[in-house]
């Protein structure tokens, strides 16, 4: 086997293939990234058993074959190549895969490519269409809300969910939510899953925002699921067990409405997150009154921080205080220029969505400081 790629190319197809590399290895083979070369297409394979991708890339095939190599080091070596040209080469061994750019060799061990579990297409009943950009951004505004907690697996996930032509995502630990909402081009079978979420930041890197007119397929069944768009593939198992409703931690109505400006905002909370760093439970005070916003944290062992923001509010004055973390996270995937907040008490979950958008909310619910 030998052939050439830009660096570049093979340094973003790495990167989103290396999600499906076994972490802790049954078998060696487990750790490696399958390469196969032929004519004008580089495919690498990697196959965790709940998780396989199929990529491809442009290359010039010079010899077609197929390999196996270490997904690791692999990729650790092709980041740091010197040049933007890499070729790879295993003609002059039968057990390695040099590697040459811009002056620079390396010459990895590899593994027998029959052996290597090929990422196979599971069987699935049903199917729906979802334009690329749309998947991007629903899994964007939601992902960042699972649980990090496996002991409930249900909440390491994000909940796909489809009435008619409508699709949400929806991703919750239990003390935040976020819900994001699509138009489909067609109406399908109501249906509900879950999918772990680090197939979907794997999905979402691979999509290119810039790609409007691109669609996604999507396969599923009760425990698999397939994603196939432009040179990829990826199959998932899909998490067991039921999502709980989640509407009704929605609060049908709130006491103190607030609008502010977005940029404004999230610096405000960044600036004043250094601080809560440095407290037990990462904890923020809000104090909303006089046409402004009081964001401050104190530490005993530091000091303290404070940041005013100007602000719309309508109802009563309210004093509230959140794990920083929560409010930063949903300020990074805001996209409007403002955002509004409803609140009622210092011990009610509060709720941000954007003005215009009425098919984004999130809910945070606050620290009793």
């Amino acid at each position: 086997m030998k052939f050439s790629c830009y660096k570049n190319d093979l340094t973003e197809a790495l990167q989103f293939v290396i999600r499906a590399v076994a972490v802790k290895p049954m078998t060696p083979i487990l750790a490696g990234i399958y390469l196969r070369a032929e004519g004008s297409m580089l495919e690498l394979q990697a196959n965790n058993f709940s998780t396989g991708i199929i990529t491809r890339i442009p290359v010039n095939t010079e010899v077609s074959g197929e390999t196996v190599v270490s997904g690791k080091r692999f990729q650790e070596f092709v980041r740091n190549m010197p040049d933007d040209t890499i070729t790879f080469s295993d003609e002059d061994s039968n057990n390695t895969l040099a590697i040459e750019s811009g002056g620079a060799s390396v010459e990895l061990l590899t593994m027998a490519a029959s052996d290597f579990p090929k990422v196979k297409t599971p069987e699935t009943d049903k199917s729906f269409r979802i334009s690329t950009t749309a998947l991007r951004n629903l899994i964007r505004k939601t992902v960042f809300a699972v649980s990090k907690d496996d002991t409930r697996p249900v909440f390491t996930g994000c909940c796909f969910e489809i009435k008619g032509d409508k699709i949400s995502l929806v991703a919750t630990n239990t003390h935040r939510l976020a819900l994001a909402t699509e138009q489909l081009s067609n109406s399908y079978e109501d249906c509900s899953f879950v999918v772990p979420a680090e197939t979907l930041r794997g999905i979402m890197l691979r999509i290119d925002p810039k790609d409007v007119d691109n669609y996604v397929a999507i396969n599923y069944s009760t425990r698999y699921l397939t994603f196939t768009f432009d040179n990829v593939f990826v199959n998932s198992r899909l998490i067991e067990g039921m999502f709980p409703p989640y509407d009704r931690v929605i609060p049908a109505s709130s006491t103190t409405h607030v609008t502010v400006d977005s940029q404004e905002f999230k610096n405000a909370v960044e600036f004043v997150s250094l601080m809560s760093k440095e407290t037990e439970y990462n904890t923020v005070k809000f104090v909303f009154s006089n046409g402004g916003i009081e964001i401050s944290s104190n530490s005993p062992e530091i000091g303290g921080a404070t940041k005013n923001v100007e602000a719309q509010i309508d109802g009563d004055e309210l004093e509230i205080s959140f794990n920083v973390s929560y409010i930063a996270d949903v300020m990074r995937v805001v996209d409007a220029k403002q955002i509004n907040i409803a609140l009622n008490d210092k011990y009610s979950p509060a709720a941000f969505t954007e003005p215009d958008n009425p098919d984004y909310i999130y809910i945070a619910t606050p620290v009793r400081a």
